[in-house]
C-alpha cells in the first residue's frame, strides 16, 4: 500500500488514490447525517478492504450506534486494525485514530476525544476527528469544550470549504449550549445560508429558539426548512421533535400526538437510539402537561427491553428505563437498574457519570412511575446540579427537571414547589407550563394573588398561539 493525499491534503494509506478521494466524501457525508454514508463506507471498502482509515471508520460508525450489540462489534473492529496496521505501514495519523478507537471501545471517551484534540493540532482539516470529538463533548453534557474544540479550529478552515458550513453548525452549538445563544444564531443561521440541508445547523439555531422562548418563530423555522433537512437519517426525527417543544408550550396537543405518530416513532423499528429518546421523553412531558397519550408507551417498552443490558450511553439508558417503568414493566426496570448499578463499579468514563448521577436518577425515575414521589424528589433533587455530565442537550436534559417538578408537586411539598417553580419562570420566563405549575403552588400555600397573577401570564404565553 501507498500514501496518497485527500483534497484537504490528508495523508491515507490505500491501495489508489480514488479510495483517499472517496474517503473525504464519507467524512462530509457524515458531517451532513446523509443517509448514503453507509454506502459510501461500502464502496471503499469493496474497493479497499485493506485501508486502515475505512477499517477505523467502520468501527466508528458501530460505535456511534450507542448499543452493546454494536459496540462488541466495534472492539473486534478495533482488535483486528491493531493487529492489521503494521502491515501497511500506516501513517502517525491513522495510528492515533486506531488508538482512539481502541480507548473508546474500551469505555474510555475522555481519552478517545483527548486523542481526536491531538490529532487536530497537526490536522485541523481532519473533518472525521472534529466531528467525533463534537460527539464525545456533547455526551458528557460539556457545552464549553464543544464550543472552544471548534473556536480552535474555525479560523483554519476556507471558508470557500464545502464542509465549512457544518463548522459553523457545530460552533453554533456549543454556543448555545453555553448559553451564548445571540452568537449561536448567527453562527447557525450563517450554516444554514450556505446549506440548508445542514440538519445539525438547522437543530443548533432549533435550540436558541427554544430556549429563547421563541415557539411560533421556531415552528415556522422548523417548517420551512423542512424540505431540505428531510433528506436526511432518522435525524431528521429529531427535529419533529423540536417543533413538538414548541407546539406544547403553545398547548396546541392534538398537533404534538399527530406529529409523534406520523414522525417521532414512524422509524422505531430500526432501533436508532435517538428514536427513543425523542419519543420517551415527548410521551413524559404531554402526560406532565396533562395529556392521555393512551398505550403508545407499550411500542416503546417493547424496544427498550432489548436494550436493558447496554452500557454505552447513560443518557441513552434513562430514556429507555423511562420506557419500561412508564409502561409498567417492573421486572425489566429492576433489572436495568441493577445493570446500570454493575456498569457504575466499572473503570470507564460513563460508568463514573452512572456512580455520580445516572443510578439515582434512574432510580428516581423508577420512584416517580410507582408512585413514591417523595422518594424521587429527593433522589432527583439530589443529582439536578450534576445533570449536565449525563451528556445530551439543555434542552433534553430538560425533561428530568420538569419530572422532579411533578414529583415534589406530587408528594404535597408545597414549600419545595414553589421554590422549584420560582427557580424555572427566572429562567424559562416564556414557558406557560412553568408559570402554570408556579400558579398552582402559591395557590396551595394561599398566596392568591401572585396565583392569579402566575396563571394570568400562563394564560398569556398560550394566547399568543
Amino acid at each position: 500500500m501507498k500514501q496518497f493525499s485527500d483534497p484537504n491534503g490528508l495523508a491515507f494509506t490505500a491501495s489508489t488514490g480514488e479510495s483517499a478521494a472517496l474517503f473525504a466524501k464519507l467524512t462530509s457525508s457524515y458531517m451532513g447525517f446523509r443517509r448514503t454514508t453507509g454506502e459510501v463506507l461500502g464502496q471503499i471498502l469493496d474497493a479497499d478492504p485493506d485501508m486502515p482509515m475505512a477499517r477505523c471508520a467502520k468501527g466508528y460508525f458501530a460505535k456511534l450506534m450507542g448499543s452493546s450489540n454494536h459496540s462488541a462489534h466495534a472492539l473486534e473492529i478495533s482488535r483486528d486494525l491493531d493487529a492489521h496496521l503494521p502491515k501497511v505501514g500506516a501513517t502517525d495519523r491513522e495510528r492515533q485514530h486506531a488508538a482512539a478507537l481502541s480507548a473508546w471501545t474500551h469505555g474510555d471517551m475522555e481519552k478517545a476525544t483527548a486523542i481526536w484534540e491531538e490529532i487536530l493540532l497537526d490536522e485541523p482539516m481532519d473533518g472525521l476527528a472534529l466531528r467525533l470529538s463534537h460527539f464525545t463533548h456533547f455526551y458528557s453534557g460539556d457545552g464549553r469544550r464543544m464550543r472552544d474544540a471548534l473556536a480552535r479550529i474555525l479560523p483554519l478552515w476556507s471558508e470557500d470549504h464545502p464542509d465549512y458550513g457544518f463548522l459553523l453548525g457545530m460552533y453554533a452549538f456549543g454556543l448555545e449550549e453555553s448559553r451564548e445563544y445571540a452568537r449561536a444564531e448567527e453562527y447557525g443561521r450563517k450554516a444554514v445560508e450556505l446549506n440548508p440541508a445542514d440538519a445539525w445547523s438547522v437543530h443548533s439555531v432549533a435550540h436558541v429558539l427554544e430556549m429563547t422562548g421563541r415557539q411560533e418563530e421556531g415552528i415556522d423555522w422548523v417548517k420551512g426548512l423542512e424540505a431540505d433537512w428531510s433528506t436526511v437519517n432518522n435525524f431528521r426525527f429529531h427535529l419533529h421533535w423540536h417543533r413538538c417543544l414548541y407546539h406544547l408550550e403553545r398547548g396546541e396537543f392534538d398537533e404534538v400526538l399527530a406529529l409523534y405518530d406520523a414522525q417521532i416513532v414512524s422509524d422505531i423499528s430500526s432501533d436508532f437510539y435517538l428514536d427513543i429518546c425523542n419519543a420517551s421523553s415527548l410521551l413524559w412531558r404531554l402526560e406532565m402537561f396533562g395529556v392521555d397519550v393512551g398505550d403508545r408507551w407499550s411500542e416503546l417498552a417493547s424496544v427498550a427491553r432489548t436494550h436493558v443490558a447496554d452500557t454505552d450511553l447513560i443518557f441513552v439508558s434513562l430514556h429507555y428505563l423511562m420506557a419500561l417503568v412508564a409502561a409498567g414493566d417492573k421486572d425489566a426496570a429492576d433489572e436495568m437498574i441493577s445493570n446500570i448499578r454493575n456498569w457504575s463499579q466499572l473503570n470507564e468514563t460513563q460508568a463514573g457519570i452512572c456512580a455520580r448521577v445516572g443510578l439515582t436518577l434512574a432510580e428516581g425515575l423508577r420512584d416517580a412511575r410507582a408512585g413514591d414521589h417523595a422518594g424521587a424528589m429527593a433522589k432527583i433533587g439530589s443529582v439536578r446540579y450534576l445533570m449536565d455530565e449525563i451528556g445530551g442537550s439543555a434542552a433534553q436534559r430538560d425533561v428530568f427537571h420538569m419530572i422532579l417538578l411533578d414529583a415534589t408537586v406530587a408528594s404535597g411539598n408545597a414549600l419545595k414547589a414553589r421554590s422549584l417553580f420560582a427557580e424555572r419562570v427566572g429562567e424559562k420566563v416564556h414557558s406557560s407550563w412553568s408559570w402554570h405549575g408556579y400558579s398552582n403552588a402559591l395557590a396551595a400555600l394561599g398566596e392568591d394573588a401572585g396565583a392569579r397573577a402566575a396563571a394570568a401570564r400562563a394564560a398569556a404565553i398560550r394566547s399568543l398561539t
